[in-house]
């Protein structure tokens, strides 16, 4: 059973990995037919966490070609209708089941290893896509992505000039033209790790597809000032009220002191504390696959 980073990416090294992750080195691992990821997540778990209603909705997308279905298509009562979702698969859409670390305990126990290696923020998701219409269109993320192919074959291209240490929230680059580096169809066993900020489209086999996401963020400077200001928001230094002096002195003064502390709060920050504090919590934050589309991709098959 795959439960740690080192099984997971065999024949490949742990350190051998964390170097790729490091550089951020696209890698493909063939599996040859092999069913080795099988014990991480079935189509029997997933339609359990669907029929028994133990996965939240809101982590749950249904898309079709990155455009999201509106709810009243698949949910009755509050619930997903399976009869109306069968439809939809029969048509053509990805669902994307996100958080699933939360809800399948084989995923957990594995996203809980890569952490304990790595010291970054390690989810897991899935996607499954029936029919062309399900694929999502080309795109980017932001997390570091390890995909491991369950079910079915997807052709996946990835294109040059990925986007440098790419944020969830910032848009950033232009969709490459040209062939693609990578083009290559996954089947059940093969394993592929995509780099953030790497353009890339996917195309559906005959029948339906399915593939776990490993997400891995590491932590960055953003990071860190997100610590410091929950530091410094108890501070009453900055919780006083900016529109409410007297004068422009003591606006001034007020000022001073804020640069003062602020320097002051940077100045004590040391990045080793940080990483060391950052490993040892519980993930306060959830990744969420979203996949930037922010600019269509030009590149042709």
């Amino acid at each position: 059973m795959i439960s740690t980073l080192k099984s997971l990416v065999d024949p490949l090294g742990e350190t051998e990995f964390l170097t790729l992750l490091r550089e951020r080195k696209l890698t493909f691992l063939p599996g040859y037919g092999s069913g080795r990821f099988e014990t991480l997540l079935t189509w029997e778990t997933l339609n359990h966490l669907l029929d028994g209603a133990s996965l939240p909705l809101d982590a749950l997308r249904v898309v079709r070609e990155s455009v999201p279905i509106p709810t009243n298509f698949y949910l009755t009562h509050g619930r997903v209708d399976p009869v109306a979702l069968s439809k939809l698969l029969d048509g053509g859409i990805s669902l994307i089941f996100n958080r699933l670390d939360e809800y399948v305990p084989a995923l957990r126990v594995l996203c809980k290893n890569i952490a304990q290696d790595t010291s970054e923020r390690i989810t897991a998701a899935a996607i499954m896509t029936s029919g062309r219409g399900g694929a999502l269109k080309c795109h980017y993320d932001a997390e570091d992505l390890i995909i491991l192919q369950i079910a079915g074959a997807k052709r996946w291209q990835v294109f040059s000039s990925p986007i440098v240490n790419p944020v969830p929230d910032v848009a950033a680059g232009s969709a490459p033209e040209g062939s693609p580096i990578f083009d290559q169809v996954l089947r059940p066993g093969d394993f592929l790790f995509l780099p953030a900020g790497h353009w890339h489209h996917c195309e559906n086999g005959p029948d339906r597809s399915l593939h776990v996401c490993i997400l891995i963020v590491p932590p960055n400077g953003r990071h860190v000032l997100t610590a410091l200001e929950s530091q410094l928001s108890s501070d009453e230094t900055f919780r006083c009220a900016l529109t409410r002096h007297r004068s422009p002195q003591t606006l001034a003064e007020h000022e001073s002191a804020l640069k003062t502390r602020l320097v002051d709060a940077i100045q004590a920050m040391s990045l080793a504390g940080f990483l060391t504090q950052h490993a040892a919590l519980h993930r306060v934050e959830s990744i969420r696959l979203e996949g930037r589309t922010d600019l269509a991709c030009d590149a042709q098959a």
